[in-house]
This record gives structure tokens, sequence and C-alpha cells, in this order.
């Protein structure tokens, strides 16, 4: 009977500590509190920012997930909420799992961090004999001097199978490097590109494997991956949208297969939450040494310092926050943000992922931050291009124009009005083929600043999908004025004008 008695008390403990849903967990008087502070702050800024799109947080202590809430639609047209199983696109944030791959084959006697390059990649070449000094270490903290993008426009013409990371090697082999290995500092999204083809070789299978069977699974992350399934999304994955006049879907998706160790991963909030407790815990995860404590401190501990002030480990920052020292990555990519903290002497990890830009994920992991050590949610700002486009809907371009020009003269403690803001409004507009929106509101853009050849240049296409060629044409020549050598520019007037009336 005492057994029995005992066995009541702990569930009844347990349904009163943990409040679990589909899309909730709310864990202990910590989560409660969270939950209290938090969640109503959030709805009120995704208010503010017109926001329907699907936000995810997570926050865990030791072994516990303290909160994990989702808010909004992972897919809006088809009113499908997200919930601790929608499967987010977390960009950059795929670095720290290919730098805990490389440490681990360290840990498998397999490669050594000051290894050059070239040892496991010997065709690997570029236009620059310095290229043969760089070591895997100096691509792990930025400091190789390759450059951060090898190549562009692969979310448009996506690259396949497992012979994909090899295509970087081509990309790179006309390019110089931006400084000699190792002198300075400049972030490397193709470093990290290349380094899955290391991972690859020495791990013995394709990269995606490696990482999966030896840092995912291990890490409780089963549900976390990098391949997506061809043709239209599954219910369950989040679909990317940006905001021109309301939330639009974007396109194309960010994927392609070459991409993956800099930005390729796909994963979900549960999944996060445990590698967040992982990382909290120094590499250890549901009792075993996933990454052993000696080289799991390889991964945190600073290499290299930035021309802002902060310090870098192996593909993690490495600051702080509130006075607390914190490791933290960060990942856009059109359409998607991440980004996820670590207090180490806290036990604690925080992650925020989101399916829209402009979502304000630093204010929010900020806030998350700030709720959790006895501190008072800081009061945020959001842009003045919320109310500017609420006008436009409201009134046409005339209205927009006019609120515009009261919030530059009214400044307020929750807008923040910046010009640019409207040329952002005008490029996600562009994306969505909304041609007049696009036209009327990047023609008052360029009354504000008439030097931007990339807003002169989306004019032009929005003219020239409206039939008015010549004015299009205009536009293009203008960006040539304003930049002979404005790539972009003289590759729409060629076509321009070799296409037929």
């Amino acid at each position: 009977m005492p057994r029995i008695i005992t066995l009541m008390i702990a569930l009844l403990t347990q349904s009163i500590c943990l409040a679990q849903t589909g899309d909730t967990i709310i864990q202990g008087s910590e989560g409660r509190k969270l939950d209290a502070v938090l969640t109503p702050y959030l709805l009120k800024l995704r208010s503010l920012t017109n926001n329907d799109a699907a936000l995810a947080v997570g926050v865990t202590r030791g072994d516990q997930i303290l909160y994990a809430r989702t808010f909004g639609y992972a897919n809006i047209e088809r009113s499908l909420p997200a919930n601790l199983s929608t499967v987010f696109h977390i960009a950059s944030v795929s670095k720290p799992f290919t730098a805990a791959a490389l440490v681990k084959l360290v840990e498998q006697g397999k490669l050594e961090l000051d290894d050059l390059f070239v040892q496991h990649v010997p065709e690997f070449e570029m236009k620059d004999e310095r290229y043969r000094q760089i070591t895997l270490r100096q691509m792990l903290n930025h400091t190789s001097g390759i450059p951060r993008h090898v190549s562009v426009g692969d979310w448009d013409n996506p690259v396949y199978g497992r012979d994909a990371l090899d295509v970087n090697l081509k990309n790179i082999r006309p390019m110089v490097l931006d400084f000699a290995p190792g002198s300075e500092f400049s972030y490397s999204n193709s470093a990290f590109d290349l380094l899955g083809i290391v991972v690859s070789r020495a791990g013995g299978g394709s990269f995606g494997e490696f990482v999966q069977e030896n840092i995912l699974l291990p890490s409780g992350m089963k549900d976390s991956g990098y391949a997506k399934p061809r043709g239209d999304l599954p219910s369950h994955w989040a679909v990317p949208y940006s905001y021109g006049l309301t939330t639009q879907k974007w396109s194309p998706y960010p994927y392609s297969e070459n991409y993956f160790p800099s930005s390729g991963l796909h994963t979900t909030l549960r999944d996060m939450c445990h590698w967040g407790m992982l990382l909290a815990n120094k590499g250890r995860y549901g009792g075993e040494q996933v990454i052993g404590a000696d080289y799991f401190s390889l991964l945190t501990t600073p290499t290299a310092e930035t021309p802002w002030g902060d310090r870098v480990s192996l593909s993690w920052f490495v600051k702080s926050y509130l006075d607390r020292p914190i490791i933290m990555h960060q990942g856009n990519d059109t359409g998607f943000e991440a980004l996820m903290y670590v207090y180490p002497e806290d036990s604690i990890s925080v992650v925020v992922m989101a399916n829209r830009d402009f979502s304000r994920t630093a204010r929010i992991i900020n806030a998350v931050s700030e709720c959790l050590f006895e501190q008072r949610a800081k009061t945020y700002t959001v842009s003045a291009k919320y109310p500017f486009t609420d006008a436009y809907r409201e009134g046409g371009m005339a209205r927009a124009a006019s609120r515009w020009a009261q919030l530059k003269r009214d400044t307020t403690d929750i807008y923040v009005v910046e010009d640019d803001a409207i040329l952002t409004t005008g490029a996600v507009l562009e994306n969505g083929k909304n041609w007049t929106a696009t036209r009327e509101i990047l023609e008052y853009y360029l009354t504000l600043n008439d030097q931007s050849t990339y807003a002169w240049r989306l004019l032009g296409n929005a003219y020239l999908h409206l039939g008015q060629r010549e004015k299009a044409k205009s536009c293009y020549e203008t960006t040539l004025r304003i930049n002979p050598d404005y790539a972009a520019g003289k590759k729409a007037l060629e076509a321009l004008l070799q296409r037929k009336e």
C-alpha cells in the first residue's frame, strides 16, 4: 500500500509540475514563470509585426525542458499550426553541427584540427598558392581567408546527389584568398561547405550519414537531418515566408545539397531542446558522454577574435549577455531565422526558430534571457514598415506616404523609422510578383533615395512585367549611370535588349 501511495503522489506531482500538449511543454515553477511573463510579451510583439507565421521557443536547464512553445502557422495557406515536431530550416545554426562532427573525428583519432586541408582533400586548389597553408582549425574559426561565398544562385538551381559537396571544389578553383590564412577573421560559409568533404572522407560515408550517426541520434535528435523531400513540402515542414504588405510565401526554398555543412540542417523544436541539453551539459546527453569532455572544450574555447570584439571558437561565437558568458550562433536565410544561446555556467540553453523574415528573434531570445535571470524583459521596438504597409492596404500609396512622413516627424518609443525598410518591402513584393504594389512603393522609395541601384533594378523588373518596356530600360540604364560596374543591372539590360517587343 505505501508503494502505491508513493506512486500516486509521484504521478500527481508530475501532473502539477509538467503541462504538455502537442505544441507546449511547461515544466515546474520556472517554466510556469516563463510562460506567465514571456508568452504575453511574444504575443504582443507578433501582433505589432503582423506575424502569423510560426515561432518556436525552447528553454532547457540541465536535463529538463523548462519551456517549449510554438506560435502561429507552419503553413498559412493550409492553416497548419506549428508544433514541437514542425521541421524548420535553421540556416547557419547548422555550422556547430559540422564543427561537432570534425571534433568527433578528432576524438576517433581520424584527424587533427591543425591538419592542412589539402592533406584530406589533395585535389583542392585555388588561384592563390597560399591555399596550401589552410588548416582545418582556421576553417572552423573563420580565419582561413576563404571567401564567404564561392557561388550564388543555388537556391534557384539546387545541386543534388552524393557528390554535391564536390561542386564547391570546382567553384572555388578560380578564386583567391581574402587574406593570408590565420591572419584575420572573416565569416565564411564556403569554408564550412568544404569541411563537409573532410567529414565525408574521414568518416567513411556521406557527410549527412556521419552527422546523423555520430551527432544527431546520440543527442536525441531523431527527427533532424539534411535531405528535403522533392516536390511539395510535407505537412509537418515549415513553409518560408517574408513580409511585403502581409506575410507572404517566399520562393525559392533555401535548399541545395552542396550547402549542407554551412546551412542545410532541418530540425524541430523538440530536437533542438535535446541538442541544447547536450551543449549545456558539456557534451553529455541521456547519461552518455556523446562528445568527450576534453574534446567538447575544443568546440567552445575561443581561438580567434572578431573585428567587433567578440571571440570565436570552432563555429561558436563567445560573448556575454546580462554579464553572463554565452556561446551562441544565429542563422538567416530568406524565409527562416534561427538563434541559439547556451549559458554554460548556468547549464541553460535557449533556442528560437521562425519561418518568416523580420521575426525579431534576437529581441525574443534576449527577452527569454531577461526573464530567466530575474530581470524585466526590455521594451521592444519594431520597424515602422508595419504601420506603413497597414496604411497602404487601407488607402493606397498616398495614405502610406503620408503615414511615413508622420512617423518620421513624430518619433515614438515603438517604431524605428528607416527608409530602407520601404526598399525591403518593395523587394519582397517583387519576389511575390505583386507588380503594381512593387512599382508604387519603389517609386516612392526612390523619392527618398535615388542612388539605390537595387531599387532601380527592381523597379525596372516591375515596369517590364507591367508592359512598360521603355520605363524598364530607363531604370536599368539608371543603375549603370550610378554604378557602371553593377553586374545585375548589366544583365537585366542585356536580357531586355535581347527580348523581342
